[in-house]
């Protein structure tokens, strides 16, 4: 049953708030800032289900408006495709649109199948925004999907100013979920040095002066050299491993990083989980929900912004997915991935299924599927990149039949990248069917197919590559 002070209609300061933000002199200047990088044909958030990119503009419409709401600036929108963004804003209501800084082109070089790929270039953002700084400025790196439920402790911005930042410590979430042995390992080979005391920072906030960020970016991009070459071996793929990194050894050195998280100026919360009661997580400034993006992209284009309308429904959805949230995390704990150690490629040498297909057209794929399994083939299905990925090397396929979610995939990048066949002590046969008969790109295929070829032409050659034709 959903408490009733759960659902009051109030993000009023708290008493401790109210005190600490009316001590001291003059306020600390805040530039929130979240990355919106456009790549068509790259790999999105695992946590996204909208294939649409724009969709993260939409979210950050959102964040922007709750931003406003609760008396802090507006949020810079951070791209490589400016002109791409102000075209889409220009049909947006003007209170309602962020900033837009375009990004100078970005040195950092990484697969585009790689999963958060566009997240690794908050560390361009980061380089790029914290070189405009002025003195007694903080800037805050935010996600899109984050909402804004009430103002900063100006208390906690003056410490942040002083020690030269903030960041979200989920070391306790990271350790529970993944292991601490598993997790610290992963710092480690990123950092490129034993630890005295590893910890996780989330991606979702930051705050920093423009001293510690100069600072960080060095640190980071040595990190991110080191994260690229290992990247395939790590639990995560994603900003939050080579920045966390970054911020270990800068804590090593003697930096102090304030806890954002134990402030409450941050907390990330799934629906269903757990892990803090919900009355926690109405005390924070920020709220981190990856697992709502479609509910903050609704609420870019309402007539009026109401915080208290997105949170009545994190109640809800919290309520309703609490029964199935121990379900859900003993499910993914019992397939998640093993990440085989270099030299072990060959314990899994022997295929053990037929036919791996990744298609997110979920029509197509269960009309190949059915169609591939009623000839007698051991057939596994995958929705998404990373879900292809790890079923790929987990279960060594003899053929791979592939389409893209976003119009059609890169064929250099998807064997090797996406679906890790570099592991394999074999090279699968590889088939492709675009999703754009405008696009023909069928370079380094086996087998290609156009978006409006015969189905059955596709199981036709299928069953050649396994010998059954």
């Amino acid at each position: 049953m959903v408490e009733a002070d759960l659902l009051r209609s109030d993000f009023a300061p708290t008493f401790r708030q109210t005190i600490r933000a009316s001590s001291g002199s003059g306020k600390v200047g805040v530039v929130p800032c979240a990355i919106v990088y456009v790549e068509l044909d790259s790999t999105g958030s695992p946590n996204c289900l909208n294939s649409d990119p724009f969709c993260y503009l939409e979210q950050a419409i959102t964040l922007n408006r709750s931003l406003k709401a609760v008396g802090l600036p507006g949020l810079t929108v951070a791209t490589n495709v400016a002109g791409q963004i102000e075209r889409y804003l220009a049909e947006v209501d003007s209170d309602s649109r962020p900033h837009v800084f375009q990004l100078a082109a970005s040195k950092l070089a990484l697969p585009k199948i790689t999963p958060f790929y566009s997240a690794h270039f908050k560390l361009d953002m980061m380089e790029q925004l914290g070189a405009t700084l002025q003195e007694g400025d903080l800037l805050m790196v935010l996600d899109t999907d984050m909402l804004a439920l009430r103002t900063l402790d100006e208390e906690l911005l003056r410490r942040c100013l002083t020690t030269g930042v903030g960041a979200f410590d989920i070391s306790d979430q990271e350790f529970s979920a993944y292991g601490d042995a598993r997790v610290i390992a992963d710092l480690e080979t990123v950092a490129g040095t034993r630890l005295r005391n590893p910890r996780w920072f989330g991606g979702e906030a930051l705050l920093a002066n423009a001293g510690f960020i100069s600072e960080l970016v060095s640190r980071a991009h040595a990190c991110f050299e080191r994260y690229r070459q290992v990247m395939d071996e790590l639990n995560h793929n994603g900003d939050e491993a080579f920045i966390s990194a970054a911020l270990n050894l800068l804590a090593d050195d003697g930096h102090q990083i304030i806890d954002l998280g134990a402030h409450r100026l941050v907390g990330r919360h799934w629906s269903g989980n757990t892990h803090r009661d919900l009355r926690w997580f109405k005390g924070c400034s920020l709220l981190h929900l990856p697992g709502c993006k479609r509910l903050l992209e609704r609420q870019a284009r309402r007539r009026t912004f109401s915080a208290m309308h997105v949170w009545r429904r994190l109640v809800l959805w919290h309520e309703l997915n609490r029964p199935i949230w121990p379900l859900r995390r003993w499910i993914r704990s019992t397939v998640r991935p093993r990440h085989p150690k270099p030299g072990r490629a060959a314990t899994n040498a022997a295929p053990r299924v037929d036919v791996l297909v990744f298609d997110p057209d979920a029509r197509r794929l269960s009309m190949l599927v059915s169609t591939l399994t009623s000839l007698g083939m051991q057939v596994m299905p995958t929705i998404t990149p990373q879900e292809a990925r790890i079923e790929a090397v987990r279960l060594n396929p003899r053929v791979i039949v592939a389409s893209s979610p976003l119009r059609v995939v890169n064929a250099g990048d998807l064997p090797d990248d996406v679906l890790g066949v570099r592991t394999f002590t074999h090279r699968p046969v590889m088939i492709a069917f675009s999703v754009d008969d405008a696009r023909l790109d069928w370079a380094e295929w086996d087998r290609w197919f156009p978006r409006s070829a015969d189905p059955a032409a596709i199981v036709r050659a299928v069953a050649d590559a396994l010998g059954r034709g």
